[in-house]
């Protein structure tokens, strides 16, 4: 028994070991195989891993990303939409629908549900038909493209709703993030892209007994998968052609309420993108944390303060808040973050309580990502001798005494002048008495 426990322990040691150097050189290490992902902080966007991010790919269906952001700020929930022929035969038949029927009419609420958790495309062409005016498909891609703009998107150009194959249509993965990333602020868009089956809506033409049932779960198997390393996934989209090979948007929060946004593009099969989404999800949550860098009321420092009563110093604390997502790595949080400490050197009395006395700011790999303003903890009285010694500076900075030193020097040449000028007729008063004398 004991030579059994002398062979056990070593074995179990050097697990651990191996188990707790996996985690740690996990950063270093980490790759997927899919062609194209990034991972970001969803409410930041700083990034946490990025592979080809800016390489131009077909989106597929995630393209349906932008078609909802585009009719989300033109038409209400309510709003009844109407299904014409051409948004449902102009679907290739071997692309992805719901089986809306021309003449249908379903609200526009219905139709999200559609295009976000079964990836319908023809729900995406009858939603682009009712939000324009002119009813012309194409002027709503054109505000898909001009909505690209306006969120900053430099690589991404549509010429469809849905994401069929061509040309023209490209997006990157860091443009994708940050299309999901506005879209993720609409909550009808956030409640829909969590959901895992469609609620299947009454419409004109059918009782919701009548829809085929077969395709009423999300297309999005993230939803169903669990991990020690977030609470739960939040969405989004899936995608998948020929071209484009497995696309994926995905989102997750952890039970500190980080909530982690990435894309993957091109993966060889959905086992693979469905894995690696996962993998994503947990190389950000086990590397990546908010950590607190400062907070208000922090003691700071003892400083000297010149003519102060009694040479009292001044106590300074920090005022403000400073939390970044941020490596968990000690090594790397030496590497990568930076103080910057200024003070208004060299202090002097008088100091209020609470007066800004410095600032103390923090950088992520050369990028500000904080600061704090350092503020007076006691007031400070200034001597008496140095208040009479800068009253004195200050009529010497002022002229002041220079101004009254010339008057009264003026005034003393009047008077000398005055007095020679008396003394003069007095002189000739007194030599007009002698001689003049009656």
């Amino acid at each position: 028994m004991t030579n059994l426990k002398q062979k056990i322990i070593p074995i179990f040691v050097s697990l651990l070991i191996l188990i707790a150097g996996g985690t740690v050189s996990f950063a270093e290490e980490f790759d997927i195989s899919s062609p194209v992902a990034i991972l970001t902080e969803l409410e930041s966007g700083q990034v946490l891993y990025e592979k080809n991010a800016d390489k131009r790919w077909s989106p597929a269906s995630t393209t349906k990303i932008i078609t909802v952001l585009t009719a989300l700020e033109n038409a209400t929930l309510d709003t009844e939409m109407k299904a014409s022929s051409n948004a449902i035969n102009s679907v290739p038949i071997d692309y992805g629908i719901a089986g809306i029927k021309p003449g249908e009419i379903l609200t526009f609420r219905d139709l999200l549900n559609f295009v976000l958790i079964i990836s319908a495309n023809e729900a995406s062409n009858v939603i682009g038909e009712n939000v324009v005016p002119s009813g012309n498909i194409n002027d709503f891609i054109d505000l898909m493209n001009k909505k690209a703009d306006e969120l900053g998107l430099k690589n991404t150009h549509f010429t469809n709703t849905y994401g069929l194959d061509e040309d023209n249509h490209y997006t990157t993965a860091r443009d994708l993030v940050i299309a999901a990333r506005e879209a993720m602020r609409y909550p009808i868009f956030r409640e829909i892209v969590a959901l895992t089956e469609v609620p299947l809506p009454d419409t004109n033409l059918r009782k919701k007994e009548g829809w085929d049932r077969w395709h009423i779960e999300s297309t999005n198997r993230l939803l169903k998968s669990t991990s020690d390393y977030y609470d739960r996934v939040t969405g989004i989209k899936t995608g998948y052609t020929g071209k484009a090979g497995r696309c994926l948007v995905f989102s997750a929060i952890n039970n500190e309420g980080l909530e982690l946004i990435g894309v993957i593009l091109g993966a060889e099969n959905n086992d693979i993108l469905f894995a690696e989404a996962k993998k994503l999800l947990e190389y950000g949550y086990i590397n990546y944390k908010i950590q607190t860098l400062a907070s208000s009321g922090e003691f700071f420092g003892r400083y000297e303060v010149a003519d102060a009563v009694d040479n009292i110093s001044v106590e300074l604390q920090t005022l403000g808040t400073v939390s970044h997502l941020l490596p968990v790595s000690p090594e790397k949080l030496q590497s990568e973050v930076t103080v910057k400490e200024v003070l208004n050197t060299p202090f002097s009395a008088p100091v209020e309580k609470g007066q800004i006395m410095g600032t103390k700011t923090w950088f992520y790999n050369g990028e500000e990502i904080g600061s704090v303003q350092l503020i007076a903890m006691n007031s400070i009285e200034k001597t008496i001798h140095a208040k009479i010694r800068d009253k004195i500076d200050e009529l010497i900075e002022n002229n002041t005494i220079r101004n009254i030193a010339i008057i009264v020097g003026i005034i003393i040449l009047l008077l000398i002048i005055l007095r020679v000028i008396l003394k003069g007729a007095s002189r000739r008063r007194n030599y007009y008495r002698r001689n003049y004398r009656l």
